[in-house]
């Protein structure tokens, strides 16, 4: 197993990331240090980065996002792709 390092836009605010990311991690027991969240996985650790927030604006629309890194250690590629599932099915909004 190899370190698996990606980042992907986040349409979220800081205090909605923080305010999702209990459930968001499920059973993962991890440790927040600011923007920087530490994880132990069944197998390997993570780390999480959020990046600065930022503000998209159509018209007179603003949106909130923010570039969040996943960086993998020793973990497969089955374990990775399972918690990446799991993490991101708690970030996405609804629609109607």
């Amino acid at each position: 197993m190899t370190a698996e390092h990606f980042s992907k836009e986040m349409g979220v605010s800081h205090a909605d990331f923080f305010r999702l990311l209990p459930r968001a991690m499920g059973d993962t027991q991890y440790e927040v240090n600011g923007t920087f969240i530490n994880a132990r996985l069944a197998e390997g650790s993570l780390a999480i980065t959020l990046g600065e927030p930022q503000v998209r604006r159509i018209a007179l629309l603003a949106i909130p996002y923010a570039e969040v890194t996943f960086s993998f250690a020793d973990v497969s590629e089955t374990v990775r792709t399972q918690f990446m599932h799991h993490f991101d099915l708690h970030f996405q909004r609804g629609g109607g």
